[in-house]
């Protein structure tokens, strides 16, 4: 069995698992919100990060993500409270990226204030569209005028934020993507991210596009789409820096672009994924037992500061009293799957291909000790005759055709 072990962990991703409603399109790992369920979950939370800060040798962490889920519904105690936690346990510098997701539906000016008071500094909001036909489609819960609000009310309190936008809808017209295109772009955002519309396994969507009541825009259209983006994005200053990402100079997500450089980083939370450098994680898709693991006595974070302050006892001490904890027991809480030399060097690869630097043959080398050209000359060959990369100054990277159709790209370097 093998123990994760982080030579370090530049990045903490926590999952906070609740939602008020589910959102048809997505396969993210979420449960219905409630008061009770909440407040077992961030003991147990609490109780993961201890363990699993005892697996990392280099404990300076430069990004922290608190993803979801819907974790605009957390009281901003909670949040100050877990980045105390981390800060106790982590080394975390001043110019650290701290950044959260926040709903428009479950976001007020009191909250965006109170959230950067208690240490977030960088929003990521999910707009979706300023089309409320369409924003019913997806099941958002938010309309547009409202969406507007809150990106204005962000922009004022924040420095640094992302909004992302879907396209690529059922019905949706290139004229509409233009119009949300060109809203959103009056807010100035210093980062966008767009995606089109993906149809997950066991989503909603995806029963509904097996029925055959639900159907996708043409390949033509979804290309027509992502190239206006590009255009109008461009001219408005944007750096392309990564398939779906775009940003003004200096505003690129560090805690992303982590992922896309191939570093280790810690997940936590259930349903979380995380990588040590040589394998890949992922915690259950199942709170109750997550819960059960981390908190088997189920207290809730109220009882456990009160529990502490009347027993003198640290947190671990309150929560091992009926089961010895082992982080790396995998059969418990999460599944490890070490990666071949092969599998590493493919998501280098394709990773380091979703950004506009590229793939460098010489920063492969290093990694691997293995030339690139060498290892994967056919499938290098194939993708340049069919003008989807471009190979120049000892690099390899996408072309605008090879951005759009990127998952063929990739394909090409899983080995058999």
């Amino acid at each position: 069995m093998h123990n994760l072990n982080f030579e370090t962990a530049n990045a903490i991703y926590i999952h906070f698992p609740f939602c008020s409603s589910k959102c048809p399109y997505c396969d993210f790992y979420s449960t219905k919100y409630t008061k009770l369920g909440v407040d077992q979950f961030w003991a147990a939370l609490f109780m993961e990060l201890k363990e699993l800060s005892r697996t990392t040798k280099n404990n300076l962490v430069q990004t922290i993500y608190i993803g979801g889920g819907t974790p605009s519904l957390i009281e901003p105690v909670f949040v100050a409270e877990l980045l105390q936690k981390i800060k106790y346990r982590f080394k975390v510098p001043p110019t650290a990226e701290i950044t959260m997701e926040v709903n428009p539906a479950s976001v007020t000016e009191e909250k965006i204030i109170k959230l950067k008071r208690a240490g977030i500094n960088r929003l990521s909001v999910g707009i979706q569209s300023f089309n409320d036909q369409h924003l019913s489609f997806l099941g958002r819960r938010s309309n547009a005028e409202n969406n507007k609000k809150i990106l204005s009310l962000i922009d004022n309190y924040f420095d640094n934020y992302s909004a992302d936008l879907i396209f690529a809808l059922p019905n949706q017209s290139l004229n509409e993507f233009e119009q949300d295109l060109e809203e959103i772009l009056k807010f100035s955002p210093p980062h966008i991210s767009l995606y089109n519309l993906e149809l997950h396994e066991n989503t909603p969507f995806h029963e509904q596009y097996k029925k055959g009541n639900l159907k996708l825009p043409a390949e033509e259209l979804d290309a027509d789409m992502y190239e206006l983006a590009l255009e109008k994005l461009n001219t408005a200053g944007y750096r392309h820096y990564e398939i779906s990402n775009f940003c003004q100079p200096g505003y690129r997500a560090r805690h992303n672009y982590l992922y896309w450089l191939y570093q280790p980083y810690l997940a936590l939370g259930p349903g979380a994924s995380g990588f040590d450098g040589s394998c890949r994680y992922q915690n259950f898709r199942d709170l109750e037992k997550y819960i059960d693991y981390y908190n088997p006595e189920r207290f809730t974070f109220a009882e456990i500061m009160d529990l502490k302050k009347k027993n003198k006892k640290s947190f671990s001490e309150l929560l091992k009293n009926k089961k010895k904890l082992d982080v790396n027991n995998k059969a418990k809480i999460r599944k490890i799957n070490c990666l071949t030399a092969e599998e590493k060097m493919a998501e280098y690869s394709f990773l380091a291909l979703r950004t506009d630097n590229g793939l460098f043959y010489h920063k492969f080398y290093q990694k691997f000790k293995r030339d690139f050209k060498t290892i994967y000359k056919a499938e290098i060959e194939e993708l340049i005759k069919n003008k989807l990369i471009i190979e120049a100054n000892g690099r390899i990277h996408l072309t605008t055709r090879g951005r759009e159709l990127a998952n063929e790209v990739f394909l090409k370097f899983l080995l058999d």
